[in-house]
């Protein structure tokens, strides 16, 4: 199946992986700290497994309007990992955040998307725009810390 990654980085944060999956997760705060959402919003309480986010990206470099994105939470790692998107059959697109300490009060945010199958062939020419948002969100995040 054609697969393809818009986003496999590695940033530092100045925190604790609890303290940073917390904030992280604090998904109503999202447009306060990223220049990239317009707004963000978990449909239910709690994140878990099955649930759905919408938010609205402002894609860098895009001269349109944010346009609101439904995904579905695919996986749910307190403390550890969130893994989110859109799985159709023959085609898939997801987006993983994994939070690993590196010492008492630092850890690494691993931030990965891709898409597999038919998404690929569709999303390829705004893959330079996902990327841009992608690494503007990961810094942005980062450097809450």
């Amino acid at each position: 199946m054609l697969k393809r990654y818009y986003t496999d980085l590695v940033t530092e944060a100045e925190a604790p992986a609890r303290q940073a999956f917390r904030f992280f997760t604090r998904i109503d705060d999202w447009q306060d700290w990223s220049s990239v959402i317009a707004h963000a919003r978990l449909l239910g309480r709690d994140w878990e497994n099955s649930r759905f986010l919408v938010f609205m990206p402002r894609l860098p470099g895009v001269p349109l309007p944010p346009v609101p994105l439904l995904v579905e939470i695919l996986t749910f790692e307190p403390n550890r990992q969130i893994t989110w998107g859109i799985r159709l059959p023959m085609a898939s697109l997801q987006h993983r955040f994994t939070f690993v300490p590196v010492e008492d009060d630092r850890c690494r945010i691993h931030h990965e998307e891709w898409s597999e199958g038919a998404l690929t062939l569709m999303l390829w020419p705004v893959g330079r725009w996902i990327r841009r948002f992608n690494d503007r969100f990961a810094r942005e995040l980062a450097s809450m810390f």
